[in-house]
């Protein structure tokens, strides 16, 4: 997680100004930030973490930027396969290459390890892509392909705990502390690794309520109708309650654990240099109880037979290996390491440590390890996984992976409701008490919910349980309606009075003022994946010319005339009225679009993002929309910001052709946030 300090030790211990050495504590650029510490080497020399060998190497890697990676997003088999093939041939090498030809163009490797290719680092830095003129067009595909969830820009490390997961479309999931996000969004592409809407699902939770908003908006870019995101303290983490075969309600246990928890983040000293400054053994000290208690709420709430994988960006093993040896030691037998040596062909990492030290901020031995030799083989902490900076040049990380094998020591003290203890409340517990956190409620919608006949009519939808659909208001106008998987409606409708869920679903449907329309509802782009094959009416099958015809003229004040389009597309869109539709190809790619059918013309309603990324896919040329941040600004072809297709996905409120409608309550939230580039632990990039 990195600078999990920062959750549990606030503002209100103040700080003592450190005035020694050069690192004098006083804010600064990354670039004048001398990156050594002698109290980092004293500390990581004495618990052997590196060769001394090594070392030399392993420090050189600590002192350089983290080279950017990201990975293609598996949610839909047919596109990744297509974006795969884009990045491997020349149109990446082109992106890589510089105008004047003269230093060698940076390299773009595959991660051996991460299945199916889709894993993949650069030799350059996020600040060179963003910061460099000759990089422009790179930067510009990453971003717009990350907006549409298409790729994910994501740390090569980070990426490791949920493939350890082993995650399958029946588990039921859980991520304890998941913000930013980037795991949970890996956690979503795996479960719908089939292309249908899985059984299963994912929480995805976070203490920080304004980092659940983060959640909200890595998890909207994959439209999964399986994902509920929550705000509590994972440490104290509620229990979701389910019907049983008796009809009575039992606390829910989990398939899979992801504990990614708070540390003091010293793994990711390459792309937070602020830490060199801060840094003291002491932090760790601090976190241990709390990663600790983290791991035991997630191992209460792991079903028999079921995967928990705890994980940190911290190379200390007070929060790793420590951890994980202390719960061996309390769950007696219960719990076990799985030796996961073999299930990331090619990656290369360290065996995790047997002994360690515990030390005072001031590095005095405050603990002698008295474990005897044979018990510590007994704890198989060897198969934890230490990755280091110098052996794929990536930052570090810990992952071990636990498997409960029968019910916890403790669980049978558990009251009846098996509800966690609440442990003394945190700062920010107190604040949210006293201000206060209003959400507004799922409201699902009945059998005979007076608005759905229309929509139903309509498109000719079929076989679609409207009971899985949900708005957020229970008065007045319904803007937008979600759709939810039926294990995830259940989840809620148990238990949305007893935990606070933040968001769920995926939105199917906008409300559409338009008076030219029959039906006060028009498709969203979002949700069409999900129920386009229950969709019978207002289909337009469409040649790839006509498709590429719409996607390139995709500003919403000019939409295409009917007379571009071809006979036969004209011929079909006069047999339906105005209003929204469903656009289809069927080819080498199919592809389905939500569209909007105008008195004398067709167009795609749909964001800027996905229409390059479809004419990407198709092969088109995409050059000529690319924006030069580094030059003044310029006539484009490019729609501009505030039309209705945004760069991030959100549409406007008046779009002249189409609707009125304005987002409701829970979209604006995430829309008010900032949405800037950051790093995996969610700190905002300089």
């Amino acid at each position: 997680m990195g600078q999990g300090t920062r959750r549990y030790k606030r503002k209100f211990q103040k700080k003592k100004p450190n005035t020694e050495g050069e690192n004098n504590g006083e804010r600064r650029s990354y670039k004048d930030i001398v990156r050594d510490s002698e109290e980092f080497v004293k500390y990581y020399k004495s618990q052997n973490i590196v060769p001394e060998e090594e070392w030399d190497s392993f420090m050189e890697y600590l002192r350089q930027d983290l080279p950017a990676s990201f990975r293609i997003s598996a949610c839909s088999t047919a596109e990744a396969q297509r974006l795969l093939e884009i990045v491997k041939s020349d149109f990446f090498a082109k992106l890589l290459s510089t105008e004047d030809g003269g230093e060698k163009k940076p390299d773009i490797k595959n991660l051996p390890w991460y299945p199916n290719n889709m894993g993949w680092q650069l030799e350059l830095t996020r600040k060179d892509i963003r910061r460099s003129e000759e990089y422009f067009r790179l930067h510009n595909f990453l971003v717009s392909e990350t907006a549409t969830g298409n790729i994910s820009r994501q740390e090569t490390v980070s990426m490791i705990p949920p493939l350890l997961l082993d995650v399958q479309p029946h588990h039921k999931v859980i991520d304890l502390c998941a913000a930013p996000g980037s795991k949970t969004a890996q956690l979503i592409e795996t479960l719908h690794g089939d292309e249908s809407i899985p059984s299963g699902f994912v929480v995805a939770n976070d203490i920080d309520n304004s980092r659940c908003y983060m959640l909200v908006h890595q998890a909207k870019r994959l439209n999964s109708p399986c994902c509920i995101i929550t705000n509590h303290d994972a440490s104290n983490m509620p229990n979701f309650m389910v019907r049983g075969e008796d009809d009575n309600l039992k606390p829910l246990k989990y398939d899979r654990v992801l504990c990614d928890v708070p540390c003091t983040g010293d793994g990711t000293l390459r792309k937070n240099a602020d830490i060199w400054v801060k840094w003291n053994p002491g932090h760790a000290n601090n976190l241990h109880g709390v990663q600790y208690r983290v791991l035991k709420r997630g191992l209460e709430l792991l079903a028999v037979g079921g995967r928990l994988v705890y994980s940190t960006c911290s190379l200390n093993p007070i929060e790793n290996e420590a951890v994980i040896q202390r719960m061996l030691i309390d769950a007696k037998g219960s719990i076990e390491l799985i030796d996961v040596s073999d299930s990331l062909k090619g990656l290369k990492y360290r065996p995790g440590l047997r002994q360690w030290k515990a030390v005072s901020k001031e590095q005095e031995a405050i603990l002698e390890k008295t474990v005897s030799s044979e018990n510590e083989k007994s704890f198989g902490l060897e198969k934890c996984i230490r990755i280091l900076p110098q052996d794929g040049n990536t930052g570090a990380f810990f992952v071990s992976v636990l498997m409960k094998k029968t019910t916890l020591p403790w669980e049978a003290e558990l009251p009846l409701d098996d509800q966690p203890k609440p442990h003394k409340k945190s700062h920010q517990e107190k604040r949210r008490a006293v201000r206060g956190y209003r959400e507004d409620p799922f409201v699902f919608f009945k059998n005979d919910e007076a608005i759905w006949e229309s929509i139903k009519s309509f498109y000719d939808i079929r076989e679609m349980d409207p009971t899985q659909l949900l708005t957020r208001c229970l008065v007045g106008k319904k803007r937008n309606i979600y759709m939810t998987s039926p294990a995830v409606r259940t989840l809620i409708v148990e238990n949305q009075d007893k935990i606070k869920i933040i968001n769920t679903g995926v939105k199917v449907f906008a409300r559409c003022d338009n008076k030219r329309m029959r039906c006060e509802f028009r498709l969203a782009q979002e949700g069409l994946f999900r129920i386009q094959d229950k969709i019978h009416a207002r289909r337009i099958p469409l040649p790839e010319k006509d498709l590429i015809t719409l996607l390139e003229n995709h500003d919403p004040h000019k939409p295409p005339l009917l007379s571009l389009l071809t006979e036969e597309t004209q011929k079909l869109c006069g047999e339906i009225d105005e209003g929204s539709c469903v656009l289809d190809h069927q080819g080498i790619l199919n592809v389905s679009v939500a569209g909007w059918r105008g008195g004398v013309s067709l167009r795609a309603y749909i964001s800027k993002p996905d229409a390059l990324h479809y004419l990407r896919l198709f092969g088109v040329d995409t050059s000529k929309y690319d924006v030069n941040k580094f030059k003044k600004e310029e006539e484009t072809t490019v729609p501009a910001d505030n039309d209705e297709a945004r760069e991030d996905g959100t549409e406007e409120k008046n779009d002249p052709d189409v609707d009125d409608a304005s987002e409701d309550d829970a979209d604006s939230k995430t829309k008010k946030m900032k949405v800037e580039e950051k790093t995996e632990d969610g700190k905002e990039t300089s």
